[in-house]
This record gives structure tokens, C-alpha cells and sequence, in this order.
């Protein structure tokens, strides 16, 4: 694990120019893998451009919880904080729907391995040489090569942190 290092003072942007990806960031995500016993650490290329994008479209995708019919009291912990002066009955998410639960559960995994696999700046082949194009064709590329679970949130957190300020370890960081 490495330190981050601003050995720079911070350059002064005064002018934004169309097309000159003053924003774009890249790095690499650390990932540790042990063959017969013996450790290495595998070098990924990631880049965040595009990623917070990416991110919000998909958390549009999120399911959301069926609603039910319950009653609220008034002297409860809800009723007290929409100032109820009366026992209500009223429609509320119903966040322990077992299919719901299910649902986002499975939109979880599937929003990290799509940021994963979008912000790895990578060339993409499948088996028979040609280019792998979609989400899914890249997720079995990853998958045939023995990725775990452990690796794609390791990868998503680096993803994560590569345009933060502050971090303690830039294992991310070009350099480091």
C-alpha cells in the first residue's frame, strides 16, 4: 500500500475549453491473485470518465419497493414526524417484500459489475479473437479468467476513489 503524494501545488484552471477533457482521470486497480502459493499483485488500467454518468443511469433502474396499505398512528415515531393528529391509514413502501429484496439484491451486484466493467480501460477479446462489445460478453470474459468477488469491489472502490481528494492509499494512482 502506498501513500498519496502531492508533491505539486494544485494547477489553477481559469478557462474550460470544449473538448479538452480537462476532467479525465485514469489509474490502476491493485488486485492480488496467489498461484501455487506464491502472491502477485496484477496491475488493472481504470479511468472515471463517464463513470458518475454511468452510475446515474443505472440507479434509475433501481426497483423500487411495492407499496401496501398499513395504518400509522399518531403517537408512533412516523406518525409524530408527519404531525399526524389522528391514526391514518396510508400507503408505505414495503421494503421487506421478499421479491423486492430480491430484486435490488441482484441490481446491486449487477450496478458493480457494470461500473467495473466500464471503467476498466482494457482491450476486450473474446476466445475466438474478435472484439467483446457487450456488458455481458466482458463479464465472461472476467469471469473464465477467475475474477472474484473480491477483485470486482476491489476494482469498484478504486473506481470509486480515483478523483477523490484525501484518500490514505492510492493503490489507484499512476506512480504511487
Amino acid at each position: 500500500m502506498t501513500n498519496v503524494k502531492n508533491d505539486s501545488a494544485p494547477r489553477r484552471i481559469s478557462e474550460l475549453v470544449s473538448g479538452q477533457k480537462t476532467f479525465d482521470s485514469s489509474g490502476f486497480s491493485l488486485v492480488k491473485v496467489t498461484k501455487g502459493g506464491k502472491a502477485e499483485l496484477l496491475e488493472l488500467p481504470i479511468k472515471s470518465t463517464g463513470v458518475a454518468e454511468f452510475q446515474e443511469e443505472l440507479s434509475g433502474k433501481a426497483p423500487k419497493p411495492p407499496v401496501k396499505k398499513e395504518l400509522v398512528r399518531k403517537d408512533s415515531k412516523e406518525g409524530k414526524s408527519m404531525g399526524l393528529s389522528h391514526d391514518r391509514l396510508m400507503q408505505v413502501f414495503d421494503t421487506t417484500d421478499e421479491a423486492y429484496i430480491a430484486a435490488l439484491e441482484k441490481h446491486t451486484s449487477d450496478f458493480v459489475w457494470q461500473i467495473c466493467v466500464f471503467a476498466l480501460d482494457v482491450k476486450w477479446t473474446k476466445a475466438g479473437g474478435s472484439e467483446a462489445g457487450t456488458f455481458e460478453e466482458r463479464k465472461e470474459i472476467l469471469q473464465t479468467n477467475g475474477i472474484t468477488g473480491s477483485h470486482i469491489d476491489q476494482i469498484y472502490k478504486d473506481v470509486q476513489n480515483l478523483t477523490r481528494i484525501g484518500e490514505e492509499e492510492a493503490d489507484f494512482l499512476p506512480g504511487s
